[in-house]
């Protein structure tokens, strides 16, 4: 689904800066050394999305996890995908807490994401976004060059999938990355989609060893992400064992599930500011063991 082209004046009205520019468990650490509805596209489409149980066969498997207490509310609904989700059967390795110990204050931090990184529609917006209230939270100076609509492979308004942004990012020289996309790319299977994703890390890792990359998988308005995240979010995992990133599960914390839907806008899409931080709380949650 799309939203209409509409919206985007609505976006540039409230952000006229806009151009190029994440309770309770999910957080993976394996750092070696420190360690939907489909939001709008610059094209028209026709929504296909990927087969269920389609996997990566270039993918990287393995993950590190640790639980984390939950802020906002105390409450979360039930896992609607849970039950039916055979790709959440992984297990979770012990937290190395020396790999990340010097994630201190001060640090310059890039976030490369869609729309739920950015904001949109006057929600999220500068210091009213989840990264911006992060950064807040820890310290960090942010420099969020995520793009309205765009994915992994999706291009989003200004033509720009993640994977165009890493050249910007590395310039940056930031000691932490955030990469949260994947929500848009239902025009793609999940393996080429996969792949992408792979190949856009794997640059990030490469030109910036001594990063630390968090990845935060697919980001869904609901408790019921179809298949093709769930296969994403796999790859993801494995990517981040396999390179040593922080690795952070919204669908299996179920962010916007239940009763926690609430802070979905009037779009049934997009993060309302109390949306934001309420992500805010969560990615700070997951953070807090580092």
């Amino acid at each position: 689904m799309l939203l209409g082209v509409m919206a985007l004046g609505l976006v540039v009205a409230a952000n006229p800066g806009w151009g190029p520019e994440r309770t309770n468990s999910g957080l993976a650490i394996a750092h070696p050394a420190m360690a939907a509805a489909t939001e709008p596209s610059a094209r028209p489409s026709n929504g296909t999305s990927a087969t269920p149980g389609l996997s990566d066969p270039d993918a990287r498997i393995g993950a590190a996890g640790l639980t984390a207490a939950a802020l906002g509310p105390p409450t979360l609904g039930s896992d609607v995908a849970g039950a039916a989700d055979p790709h959440r059967q992984i297990a979770l390795a012990d937290v190395d807490a020396s790999a990340v110990a010097h994630l201190g204050r001060g640090l310059k931090v890039v976030v490369l994401g869609d729309s739920y990184a950015s904001g949109w529609s006057g929600a999220g917006i500068g210091g009213r976004g989840w990264p911006a209230l992060v950064a807040r939270g820890r310290g960090w100076r942010i420099v969020n060059l995520s793009v309205p609509g765009t994915g992994f492979l999706n291009p989003g308004w200004t033509g720009q999938p993640i994977g165009s942004r890493v050249d910007a990012a590395v310039r940056q020289k930031p000691q932490v990355v955030l990469v949260a996309g994947g929500h848009n790319d239902s025009r793609w299977t999940a393996t080429a989609t996969s792949r992408a994703a792979v190949r856009a890390i794997d640059r990030l890792h490469s030109a910036l060893p001594d990063a630390v990359i968090v990845i935060i998988a697919p980001i869904w308005q609901n408790g019921s992400p179809p298949a093709r995240c769930l296969i994403l979010r796999d790859a993801l995992r494995r990517e981040s064992h396999a390179i040593g990133a922080v690795f952070i599960d919204p669908l299996a914390e179920h962010w916007f599930a239940g009763s926690s839907h609430r802070y979905i806008g009037a779009d049934g899409l997009h993060p309302t500011n109390a949306g934001h931080a309420w992500l805010a709380s969560r990615i700070l949650a997951d953070l807090a063991g580092i």
